[in-house]
């Protein structure tokens, strides 16, 4: 079977997925990164790399890291299409928290065949993002130039439009923007940035501490 042709295991999509993550964070897909991302050995990691890169899925060089082949970047926009139309799914319809929803997509969206992913985003009336903020692939982008919120300094007056996916305390982190009403859509004012780029903003009459770990996965737009 040629390799454009050949079915991904769930594991394999999983490589694939996080090596997305890692590019979309402007990091470099290395077996180290790669290995602490899906909490796995790193001369497991180098196997996968060798099958994916047999498959015409992605290129691996010591320098370079994982880069997606035009196959893996399709493969890669479909799977990631389907997790985020699951999440969609999962806080639209049935209720789920937003902290919770990536986790539990990343076992549904392997399931989601063609005709399923029609139906989907149809009854979701054919969202344009994830409850994170971000872009569902496939559907028309739209909204003002953004930067992450990292790079915004105190007097800024914002509104956050997406948080890239990090497994890594992923559960835990959106809890805390939760909690705290900073979801996409939420404008903020930044009072002010700590020498490590801790950044302090004011919700309303409240306040919220943001390390740099954090706001470098925010995306903002000016007001």
């Amino acid at each position: 079977m040629p390799a454009q042709q050949m079915e991904m295991t769930s594991q394999a999509e999983e490589y694939l997925e996080a090596i997305c993550r890692i590019i979309e964070r402007g990091e470099t897909a290395t077996p180290t990164e790669l290995a602490r991302e899906l909490a796995v050995a790193p001369p497991s990691v180098l196997g996968m790399l060798r099958r994916l890169e047999e498959q015409g899925i992605l290129t691996y060089a010591r320098q370079t890291g994982a880069v997606l082949t035009e196959n893996g970047m399709e493969r890669a926009a479909r799977l990631r299409r389907r997790h985020r139309l699951a999440e969609r799914l999962l806080t639209d319809l049935i209720g789920m928290p937003w902290a919770r929803a990536h986790d539990v997509a990343c076992r549904f969206e392997h399931v989601i065949d063609d005709e399923l992913e029609n139906y989907l985003s149809s009854a979701l009336h054919h969202p344009t993002t994830c409850p994170h903020g971000n872009p569902i692939p496939g559907a028309t982008p739209d909204g003002p130039a953004q930067r992450r919120l990292a790079e915004a300094q105190p007097g800024d007056h914002v509104r956050l439009v997406r948080i890239t996916e990090s497994v890594e305390h992923e559960a835990e982190s959106l809890t805390y923007l939760g909690d705290h009403g900073l979801t996409p859509g939420t404008t903020v004012v930044v009072q002010s940035r700590a020498p490590d780029g801790t950044l302090t903003l004011i919700l309303g009459d409240s306040a919220i501490a943001l390390g740099p770990a954090m706001t470098e996965r925010m995306f903002v737009a000016a007001l």
